[in-house]
């Protein structure tokens, strides 16, 4: 016989289990709802220490970039004072280009030429520092010391041509070496790719501003803002943009250390100072188109400036250089005020229009690609890097006062004093230069300067990921350092800038051409006689 309270045990026990199942499930519900709600936080929180990370980042970056432009206009003001009486620094290419034909480049020499910039000057040497615990590398790079390729648009079609030439040569140079070497078809293929850009327009796909450099009557010219425009076309490359090292760990530089849009800008007062307008032809004095890119090639440059400036067309950076001598200026002249010839003008006044290189900064594949070997043996540019490279020789019997203890590199070791032309008349002083022909001497004082006013400075911030924090970055011999930096477990942000530093009337003005560019690569720096450890 059946127990009379059987059954009703049996669904009590039922009730109590499904009680135990739902108390299961909803543990089991708030369970994820914690755990949900933990991770989302914990994203949220990791989010925003990336953002304050980052912006701490950018604001040592931006630190670092007025730091540099305090140097680089304390610079300037220096040198300014060293002048002779004028004011302002003749000589460098606008002044050697004035010489009698057949003169040397020691004819500049005679101007009393005070101001110069190579890699001894502060702004130069590569910096790290730190800024609020980030650490910060700080690279310079003259625009002074790379071919210009606006100069391909010259109006005068022998020096056109020579401008072409000369690209060719330097992008056939600038890699030789590593696996990423540019062979001279592919060099001519990439210069005329790029002269048929900026010739053409009219017909390009990609998208183009309108500049102050447009002229209504020449609607096929158009000026690049920036050389990473020829990206775009074949058989460029993003390869050919940044730099890397290949499959043997060789240091490839991108084609932007060597070549330039950047060095010929002026203003409106450097024109009219100059005497040159907008429906002038060359500036008197000048022969040809030495120290002339031509005037569509200088309004172009000048009008990167413009955005970054804010300034109206009546003042911003319009017109770099005026065609040859006695060449219509109309053929490049831009519409307005801003429509101008003339030549860029440096920190110190001197007009090169960038069409000539600092000598003192520039690589070697840059120097060789001025001549032709079969005009000026390459030979002669490695006595030139010789040279630079040589210790300064200090007087023996200087006074105690005037010793100083050598300044102190990236990595806290002594910079050799090394020597460096002060002057483009100094090149004279070079072996063999006094057994060239006159006429090399002379194109040589044309494609020679030792100033710079337009400059490109990488920041480099990094936070390190490490667990031993960022202190421990500080450790070690520079190869141990450069090392754990591509070890790849930092935050990086690398950062470009570009500065005209520009003089005027009365005090110097760091004029940005190119604000702020974020980049995907790790810079480097061109060496004359590279480490092999680095």
């Amino acid at each position: 016989m059946r127990h009379p309270l059987s059954s009703t045990g049996g669904r009590a026990r039922s009730r109590s289990g499904a009680a135990l199942l739902l108390s299961l499930l909803i543990l089991l519900v708030l369970f994820a709802i914690v755990f949900q709600i933990n991770v989302g936080t914990g994203t949220n929180a990791r989010v925003a220490r990336n953002d304050v990370g980052l912006t701490t980042m950018d604001l040592a970056v931006d630190s670092a970039l007025l730091q540099v432009d305090d140097q680089l206009k304390t610079d300037a003001e220096s040198a300014g004072a060293q002048t002779p009486s004028g004011g302002m620094a003749p000589g460098g290419g606008g002044g050697a280009a004035a010489a009698p034909s057949g003169g040397a480049v020691g004819a500049a020499a005679g101007q009393g030429q005070a101001a110069s910039d190579s890699r001894k000057d502060e702004w130069a040497r590569p910096q790290r520092t730190s800024i609020n615990d980030i650490r910060v590398r700080i690279l310079v790079q003259d625009e002074d010391s790379k071919i210009n390729v606006l100069n391909l648009l010259d109006p005068d079609e022998k020096e056109a041509e020579a401008a072409f030439d000369r690209v060719v040569r330097c992008l056939d140079l600038c890699r030789e070496g590593t696996q990423a070497d540019i062979d001279t078809r592919t060099a001519e293929r990439m210069a005329r790719a790029m002269l048929d850009y900026m010739k053409d327009r009219k017909t390009s796909r990609v998208p183009r501003p309108a500049l102050l450099s447009d002229n209504p009557q020449n609607e096929d010219l158009g000026l690049p803002l920036s050389l990473k425009e020829f990206a775009v076309l074949p058989p460029f490359d993003e390869s050919h943009f940044r730099d890397f090292r290949d499959q043997d760990g060789k240091i490839v530089h991108s084609i932007g250390s060597f070549l330039t849009v950047w060095s010929s800008v002026a203003t409106v007062a450097d024109l009219a100072r100059s005497g040159r307008g907008g429906a002038s032809g060359g500036a008197p004095g000048t022969p040809g188109a030495a120290g002339a890119a031509g005037g569509a090639s200088g309004a172009g440059s000048g009008a990167q400036g413009q955005p970054a400036t804010g300034k109206s067309s009546g003042s911003s950076a319009a017109a770099g250089t005026g065609g040859s001598a006695g060449a219509p200026g109309a053929a490049g002249a831009a519409p307005g005020a801003a429509g101008a010839g003339g030549a860029g003008a440096s920190a110190g006044g001197v007009d090169t229009g960038g069409y000539a290189v600092n000598v003192n900064t520039a690589p070697v594949a840059v120097l060789k690609a001025l001549f032709d070997s079969r005009d000026l043996h390459p030979r002669f540019w490695d006595r030139v890097l010789e040279y630079r490279n040589l210790e300064e020789e200090k007087p023996k019997d200087a006074p105690e006062s005037e010793k100083t203890e050598a300044p102190l590199d990236e990595y806290g070791e002594p910079i050799v004093d090394r020597r460096i032309f002060d002057t483009p008349g100094e090149l004279s002083e070079v072996e063999g230069y006094q057994d060239l022909p006159s006429a090399i001497q002379a194109k040589l004082s044309q494609l020679i300067t030792t100033e710079s006013h337009v400059f490109s400075i990488f920041v480099i911030a990094r936070r390190s990921t490490a667990a031993e924090g960022d202190m421990s970055e500080e450790l070690g011999t520079p190869e141990e350092i450069r090392a754990r930096e591509e070890a790849g477990n930092s935050l990086l942000r690398v950062v470009r800038s570009v500065v005209w530093r520009h003089k005027g009337d009365d005090q110097v003005e760091i004029v940005p051409l190119v604000r702020w560019e974020v980049l995907d690569y790790l810079p480097y720096e061109v060496q004359d006689y590279p480490d092999e450890k680095r």
